[in-house]
């Protein structure tokens, strides 16, 4: 097996694999906790919001960033499936952060309005 210019030893091209395939997994499994801990928060401040519209509003919100976590989880088993992250897989992850973002903004502002 070729390498670059360099010929490796099977050994070694093995050793290599398993090190990319453990960074990989320890990448995917890290993100989607970031992910999670971040939806665990939004969870526990949304019922602080007293602003009943304002509390549905995020809701629905929270509901549509699960279905996006839903898709990051499925494309994460593939992903270590194939031992790599995919380009579906990363903008998937980006989608789920934009979505998480808003809706922390969204709720900073109703934090502020409603109390």
């Amino acid at each position: 097996m070729r390498f670059g210019r360099y010929r490796l030893k099977r050994g070694i091209v093995e050793y290599l694999w398993v090190v990319l395939t453990a960074n990989a997994k320890a990448s995917i499994i890290k993100a989607m906790e970031q992910l999670l801990d971040r939806l665990d928060k939004i969870e526990r401040d949304i019922p602080t919001i007293k602003n009943k519209v304002a509390r549905r509003d995020l809701l629905k919100m929270l509901k549509n960033i699960d279905t996006a976590i839903n898709a990051v989880g499925r494309e994460s088993v593939e992903c270590r499936r194939l031992h790599r992250e995919t380009l579906h897989y990363k903008e998937l992850v980006k989608q789920a952060e934009r979505l998480i973002v808003n809706l922390e903004q969204h709720l900073t502002f109703a934090a502020l309005l409603g109390g």
